[in-house]
């Protein structure tokens, strides 16, 4: 059965567990999510258990971004399945997995690639070539105009995957480049461990990067069905409070 929140007396959950960490000003941020659609994880796709986690999501983006949105990106294996699906609102949260993402989205019950969905993400909130690009002259003939230059957006990017990847050199190196430039994104990633895995890389990324945070996931169906206190509590850990408050 389908989880239904009243997204009200959720935001402003959130806004006192932010008050409870010292955050008395609301962050003014992109939110982004970024979620796994490789093969193993296609029956919570299906149960819709994804889409509970993502309603569950949805009042940070209601709260953080300007637009009241959550950009929400897909991956499996290589370039090709980075995606970009769209924004999750208030008014289409609702079915969200089945009704955009279930056998619509590049690499569908694919493998596991972190870096090239990190990367497009990176470029979609401006921090990597956002410079403005020339349609040039063959391209202003057929009507195409230039590309003005992405803005550069303080984004929280909460990147949800049920295993581990085959790109860890790839995936340590944009997340190298990404924290030298210091670029202002803090990436939250969630291990979602309902086979009782372990996420022992991601566990050394959140370690190794200040722009990086872990929290592992025992049990989505049962982590969707908690109180936002608990939620919001379990999410806001140390340095993400800290990068919040920066």
């Amino acid at each position: 059965m389908a989880l239904t929140l009243n997204l009200q007396k959720s935001t402003t959950s959130l806004t006192l567990s932010l008050q409870k960490v010292g955050i008395h000003k609301m962050p003014v941020l992109d939110m982004g999510v970024v979620l796994d659609v490789s093969g193993s994880f296609s029956d919570e796709h299906a149960d819709g258990t994804t889409t509970d986690l993502l309603t569950r999501l949805a009042p940070w983006g209601l709260s953080f971004d300007p637009d009241k949105k959550i950009d929400v990106f897909t991956f499996s294996n290589g370039a090709a399945s980075a995606h970009m699906v769209g924004s999750l609102t208030e008014s289409n949260y609702q079915g969200y997995v089945r009704n955009n993402i279930i056998e619509k989205v590049p690499g569908w019950c694919g493998a596991t690639d972190y870096s090239y969905v990190l990367e497009l993400a990176l470029k979609e909130f401006g921090w990597v070539d956002g410079a403005a690009k020339k349609a040039g002259m063959f391209g202003r003939m057929f009507g195409k105009k230039d590309e003005p230059a992405k803005q550069k957006k303080r984004s929280l990017i909460i990147f949800i995957t049920d295993g581990d990847n085959n790109d860890k050199d790839r995936t340590r190196k944009i997340l190298r480049e990404s924290e030298a430039r210091k670029d202002e994104v803090y990436f939250l990633f969630l291990g979602v461990a309902n086979g009782g895995g372990a996420f022992h890389f991601l566990d050394a990324i959140g370690d190794e990067f200040g722009n990086t945070g872990y929290r592992n996931i025992a049990n989505m169906r049962k982590f969707v069905r908690m109180s936002d206190e608990e939620i919001n509590a379990y999410l806001l850990d140390d340095e993400l409070v800290g990068w919040l408050k920066g």
